[in-house]
Order: C-alpha cells, then structure tokens, then sequence
C-alpha cells in the first residue's frame, strides 16, 4: 500500500483516496485551502452540551411518590436486615 502526504495538511494518506481523513480535503473539492491547519482541536463545547442535552435537576418528577417511599422502605430494610445478619 503505496502513501502520499496530503496535498493540504500532509498527513499520510493512501495514494489512491479520494479524501483526507485528517483535514477532510478531498480530490472532489481541489484540495481545498480553507481547511485551518495546525490545531486538531474542534471548537466542541462540553458544558453547553450538557446543559442542552440532560435536565438540570437530579431529581426524577416522573416517578410517584408512592414508589419512592416504596423505594426507601424496601433499602432500610436491607440494611437493618444486613445489620442483623452480619
């Protein structure tokens, strides 16, 4: 397997791809030269991901409160039962 640099970032890439998996110029577009060289790093903001993305209370509104009392009975009595046993 036969490799060339890549004509806009010289990366190694296949002498026969039609694209540069590292900048993503590609032979359809001319190589182009509006690709920033350089820094790999993309613009992603993982904090406003977050915040988009998940709720911001922790707490589950959607479940009864009959369940989370049915919850909470049920891991107190595990534990005095594992305090008993143990």
């Amino acid at each position: 397997m036969t490799t060339l640099p890549c004509p806009h970032c010289g990366e190694d890439i296949s002498a026969d791809a039609k694209f540069c998996r590292h900048c993503g110029s590609s032979d359809a577009d001319g190589w182009r030269d509006d690709v920033p060289e350089g820094d790999d790093e993309d613009d992603f903001d993982y904090d406003a991901f977050v915040e988009q993305n998940f709720a911001r209370g922790a707490t589950n509104t959607r479940v009864a409160p009959l369940w989370r009392l049915v919850a909470v009975l049920l891991l107190l009595g595990l534990v005095a039962w594992a305090l008993t046993v143990f």
